[in-house]
């Protein structure tokens, strides 16, 4: 469905582009609805990310400055708010977007940095929001977390706000739609203006020297993907034939060759959110309803444990941390996130990166590991409201030139260039990046606690075959919890 509509998307504006460049003769850039930045000389000018023009008219917002309370940890200091001009390319280009929107909506941006703890600066947000100040035009925290407060009725619904384009290839529309509770309404906004949300998308990194000594060409795990073919199945399959006891001691120790190293938390959890299936349908009002114990799911119980107690797929890391083993060469897979190529930068080998495997064919890739830790965006029911039509612009054009610069800069520069070299891999970004989601509960999981079903149920089991046991067990509080949740949504009027 996400393809389709960016295919749809990139059609409708490279028709859009194509008018505006006939025009261009009678037309200063001034007069133009898009950034002049962004527009190009001829009607052969390709459409590329950098000059992918957006709707906003022209805007002068006359010096209005938009107060943004964000969290303070470097990552979303440095890679969602106030960048940095110090020479380091990321940095620079948030900070260099910040100015060219605000001199284009002729706005200023008052950053004001946030607790760094990840339970305090949530609590400071929602006593001020109990509190009813005004202080804050926009507020920016993790996504699960602006989903948690979304049930207390703090922030403005903007699904259909002035200025918000959600067909826009920046937004990540699928995720802002899987994780509301009313799909007729969006309490919270996310793409590309977030870097830290981008950086929680699903990423398997492989190596490619095992995996051509031991399996032959790597082209053909590439193809996999993209014919779909890229299961939970195959996975198992490959990290089977891999094991080998390098140490020779005739059993199964941290210091052999394994397909993958696992840690309880992180792992099970990014491939259970991966494997395509959402865990929740959707009723006549467009509320999530709770869909957890199916065969698919106990299903994937089942292939999540083999996966990680059977046949030596893998190995638990007691003695040596993931990363490590990934670069020493005792590991084939590293299952984590695009951030995940951070810890990577001093790898003597080349290594590949494609998305993490999904239950069946059946299924689309869902590139959700870590999403929900990235920061959205929403606008508080407090805020002046002769500000919010600025606010939304602003938003809108914080995230069109992230798409444009932010993104490129340590998408193209750093991920594709730096850490990886081959054009398959290029391509294998791109198509991890058109699948960025979520799953609800997961999305929910700070206010439900279902989120890690999967690795409550198989981390440390002794056998498979347990989820519908311990699904039995629980369904009466998860219910319970989950009409709370909805309850305490309507309460809240939404």
């Amino acid at each position: 469905m996400k393809r389709i509509k960016k295919i749809i998307c990139a059609i409708l504006a490279v028709s859009i582009c194509l008018v505006i460049l006939s025009c261009a003769q009678s037309q200063t850039d001034e007069s133009k609805g898009t950034d002049p930045a962004v527009v190009t000389d001829t009607a052969e000018t390709e459409l590329t990310r950098a000059n992918t023009p957006d709707n906003l008219p022209e805007l002068d917002f006359e010096g209005t400055v938009i107060n943004i309370s964000y969290f303070g940890m470097d990552d979303p200091h440095y890679y969602d708010a106030v960048g940095e001009s110090s020479g380091d390319i990321v940095y620079d280009a948030v900070y260099m977007r910040n100015i060219s929107v605000n001199e284009r909506l002729n706005t200023g941006i008052n950053w004001i940095r946030g607790d760094t703890d990840w339970d305090g600066y949530p609590a400071a947000v929602q006593k001020a929001m109990l509190a009813g100040v005004s202080d804050y035009d926009i507020i920016f925290e993790e996504n699960s977390r602006a989903f948690q407060h979304s049930l207390e009725g703090f922030f403005l619904d903007l699904l259909n706000a002035e200025y918000l384009d959600y067909d826009q290839p920046w937004w990540y529309d699928d995720l802002m739609y899987e994780g509301s509770i009313d799909t007729s309404k969006r309490y919270f906004v996310t793409g590309d203006f977030a870097l830290t949300t981008l950086f929680g998308a699903s990423a398997v990194y492989f190596n490619k020297d095992i995996y051509t000594n031991i399996l032959g060409d790597v082209n053909d795990l590439y193809q996999s993907v993209l014919d779909g073919k890229w299961t939970a199945d195959v996975m198992m399959d490959i990290c089977r034939r891999v094991y080998t006891d390098i140490n020779g001691s005739g059993s199964a120790d941290e210091d052999d060759l394994f397909g993958f190293r696992f840690t309880q938390w992180g792992v099970p959890n990014y491939l259970s959110m991966s494997t395509g299936l959402t865990y929740t349908t959707r009723d006549e009002r467009g509320y999530p309803v709770i869909d957890l114990n199916t065969e698919d799911a106990v299903l994937w119980a089942d292939k999540l444990y083999n996966l990680m107690y059977r046949d030596n797929m893998s190995i638990e890391c007691k003695n040596t941390d993931m990363p490590t083993a990934f670069r020493n060469n005792l590991s084939l897979f590293y299952v984590g996130m695009f951030s995940t190529a951070n810890t990577l930068r001093d790898c003597e080998f080349e290594y590949g990166v494609i998305p993490h495997p999904k239950l069946n064919e059946t299924l689309d890739y869902l590139c959700a590991a870590g999403t929900v830790n990235g920061e959205g965006a929403a606008i508080p029911v407090s805020a002046p409201v002769d500000k919010t039509g600025a606010s939304c612009a602003l938003l809108e054009a914080l995230c069109a030139e992230s798409y444009r610069k932010v993104v490129p800069a340590w998408y193209d520069t750093a991920l594709k260039v730096k850490y990886i070299d081959a054009e398959i891999d290029a391509d294998m970004i791109d198509l991890i990046y058109e699948h960025i989601g979520t799953s609800f509960i997961m999305m929910a999981d700070k206010a439900l606690g279902i989120g890690s079903i999967f690795t409550h149920v198989v981390y440390g089991s002794k056998a498979e075959g347990t989820f519908s046991s311990y699904y039995a067990k629980n369904e009466k509080s998860f219910s319970s919890k989950w009409e709370a949740m909805i309850e305490r949504y309507m309460s809240a009027g939404g």
